[in-house]
């Protein structure tokens, strides 16, 4: 196993070992025992580090003691700390696995760096692979979830994911080593302990090889997940497109894409959709659905008029601002609202949707900055005078329900809509041929001084 364990470690690295110096994560158990043995009779350059998670009171101190004495036979560096797992698990509400997990790795890669280690490295083997593909497979997570446990993921590596837990079990009795067993790994209440223990052993009566059987199909999955991300990068980059506060997908041209639902699982899973609400949404997609509203607990998703509209969820809605007779300008979120005053209006009015002309001795102080409300009605200037209701008049554009909860309405002290920012003015405030008094209105972006 050991020279298998060197070659693994060389074709991991693409290079020789040596050149590098390793930071072993060790809990004390069978397989980061091996490991550091390994590392120990390859005379490569390591160091070993191990969190206590005070999980097993007294057993989880004399882990940490036995650690650092398997450190001092090596003659290796030992870092080690202890955390109150429990308690930052209730603080950032998570299961106590994921809080050891995020506690562990982040301590890790800060011993790292202050430490001046290459790399991290854990004990995962192949059987650990075969668990997770399998943990995986029946919660339902698309294609990347059965790829397994990666053997290089940035600054961590896994050296022994080419061996199986028989092959580490016969390498630990034959170097006559000594481990500490953490009782927990026992319990079948643990839902990978369940499939280590319950559902692997009875497919291993089915294939004896199982674990050789998954090896090769990983390497098989792999390289279809490879192909699969650059065919789907490649149709993201003609069909997607991002914007500040939104991203937009046109579907329509990719509607019939056999492969359409699991295209959409694997850009949306991101944005915390899950399975369901994907699978609702190709659905709708098929069906030419317009104005199906999906819900994340982070992102929300629109589908419009050919489009998948995707947004970052908004709990609080911008209030209303008040402008008073003596300002000149208004921010507004991200943008600056002006109002200059002239007795002279311009020769002819420019149309550009962020600037506004109007009578300014039609305007009431203080008007006030609003977003449309159900019921609300103006004049869109070139209509002839006839009224239209706000959400029949955002209709008629094309606007989605996302972005015309984000438009702006100028309102006039006495109640009339002066000018829906960005599209059209009221014809009741446009300038005619006895006007004395011209307002401009404009939009400027304000510019963020914290990127100059």
């Amino acid at each position: 196993m050991l020279k298998a364990f060197q070659e693994y470690l060389s074709h991991l690295l693409q290079d020789n070992p040596g050149n590098y110096r390793f930071l072993l994560a060790a809990s004390g158990g069978k397989d980061s025992i091996v490991l550091g043995d390994l590392f120990y009779c390859s005379g490569i350059p390591f160091g070993i580090a191990h969190m206590n998670f005070q999980l097993r009171g007294e057993s989880s101190d004399g882990d940490e003691r036995f650690v650092q004495a398997f450190a001092q036979r090596c003659d290796v560096a030992c870092f080690t700390t202890a955390v109150d797992t429990k308690v930052y698990a209730a603080e950032q509400q998570l299961s106590t696995q994921m809080a050891a997990r995020t506690m562990r790795y982040s301590w890790l890669e800060k011993i790292r760096q202050e430490q001046g280690f290459d790399y991290i490295v854990t004990a995962h083997h192949l059987n650990d692979s075969v668990e997770t593909i399998l943990y995986n497979f029946t919660k339902g997570s698309g294609i990347k979830g059965m790829l397994g446990i990666p053997a290089v993921n940035g600054r961590v590596i896994r050296p022994l994911l080419f061996a199986t837990r028989t092959t580490i079990d016969a390498y630990y009795t034959q170097e006559e080593l000594v481990h500490r067993e953490d009782s927990s790994n026992a319990e079948s209440g643990y839902a990978r302990n369940w499939i280590r223990h319950q559902v692997v052993p009875n497919l291993q009566k089915l294939n004896p090889s199982f674990e050789q059987t998954v090896s090769r199909n990983l390497v098989y999955w792999q390289q279809i997940n490879t192909w699969f991300e650059q065919e789907a990068a490649q149709i993201k980059a003609k069909i997607w497109h991002t914007e500040p506060l939104r991203h937009t997908l046109q579907l329509s041209s990719i509607q019939g894409h056999p492969a359409l639902l699991t295209l959409l699982f694997h850009w949306l899973q991101g944005f915390g959709f899950v399975a369901e609400q994907i699978s609702g949404i190709h659905a709708s997609v098929l069906e030419q659905k317009q104005g199906k509203l999906f819900l994340s607990k982070s992102h929300k998703a629109l589908i419009h008029q050919g489009t998948l509209i995707i947004e970052t969820q908004n709990t609080s809605p911008a209030p209303p601002q008040l402008w008073p007779v003596e300002a000149f300008s208004l921010s507004l979120h991200g943008q600056k609202i002006t109002i200059s005053t002239y007795t002279k209006g311009p020769i002819s009015i420019p149309h550009q949707p962020d600037i506004a002309w109007v009578d300014a001795a039609e305007l009431s102080f203080p008007l006030e900055l609003r977003h449309w409300r159900a019921g609300d009605v103006f004049y869109p200037l070139g209509m002839s005078g006839k009224p239209k209701k706000i959400q029949d008049y955002f209709t008629d554009e094309k606007i989605d329900r996302f972005a015309k909860d984000r438009i702006w309405l100028l309102v006039n002290g006495d109640g009339r809509i002066i000018w829906v920012l960005g599209f059209r003015v009221d014809d009741r405030f446009k300038i005619r041929e006895d006007t004395t008094h011209f307002a401009q209105f404009q939009l400027i972006p304000e510019l963020d001084l914290s990127k100059e």
